[in-house]
């Protein structure tokens, strides 16, 4: 099997997008890392969901390109999200906190993401 042993895209992709952020205003130690999951998750937009499925389009069909440019994206969302909507200080955006918090908000975005597939497919299958 292609791949066997490495880690998947998408884990690189996540990954990669918690590393390339940068920090917030409170202290490591008042971070918390559900409050700020938690708020960017209410504040994403059409926007922040357009640009995830762009990211997990490139991943999977391996372009390299795409993904880069997504992985850039996504980052600069997240980092926007976290300064101004909620209230994470520019010095904690490259904390392992903050890190982890970004990765914890991708993951959630793509289960959300899965969600909203499985109804679509309920409504156009109809149920079984």
């Amino acid at each position: 099997m292609p791949g066997a042993g490495r880690p998947s895209r998408i884990r690189i992709a996540f990954l990669a997008v918690g590393l390339s952020s940068v920090a917030t205003s409170t202290t490591a130690a008042e971070f918390n890392e559900a409050r700020v999951v938690q708020c960017m998750m209410d504040h994403s937009t059409a926007d922040h969901e357009a640009v995830f499925k762009k990211l997990m389009i490139a991943v999977l069909t391996e372009d390299d390109g795409g993904v880069k440019s997504s992985l850039v994206q996504m980052t600069s969302r997240i980092m926007d999200l976290a300064l101004t909507k909620c209230e994470v200080g520019i010095s904690s955006l490259s904390t392992p906190a903050f890190q982890a918090a970004a990765k914890l908000y991708g993951q959630q975005m793509g289960e959300n993401d899965e969600k909203c597939i499985r109804k679509t497919e309920l409504v156009e299958g109809g149920e079984r």
